[in-house]
């Protein structure tokens, strides 16, 4: 189970600490975080891959960064899902 403290929100910028996950879940989520033109900076640090201990990082141009991670997480389960579509039907 992933556990989730946020470090810093503001208007513009999100930080939290995540413990229980490395990069299965934050490496797509940079990926498709990249690709957003709202998005001006995104990154996270695995303290050590054993640890499961991650700090993320986002910061926007426009909007919220609690939105943009949002919309990033809906972009990935639709591709998901097209691609559990693919193979099972």
């Amino acid at each position: 189970m992933i556990s989730i403290d946020i470090v810093r929100l503001d208007e513009s910028y999100l930080e939290f600490k995540a413990k229980g996950e490395t990069y299965t879940l934050f490496s797509p989520l940079v990926e498709y975080l990249s690709k957003d033109p709202d998005v001006e900076y995104v990154q996270f640090d695995v303290d050590h891959p054993l640890q499961e201990n991650v700090t993320f990082k986002v910061k926007v141009r426009r909007g919220n960064p609690l939105d943009a991670v949002k919309r990033a997480v809906e972009a990935i389960l639709r591709d998901l899902e097209e691609l559990e579509r693919g193979f099972f039907q």
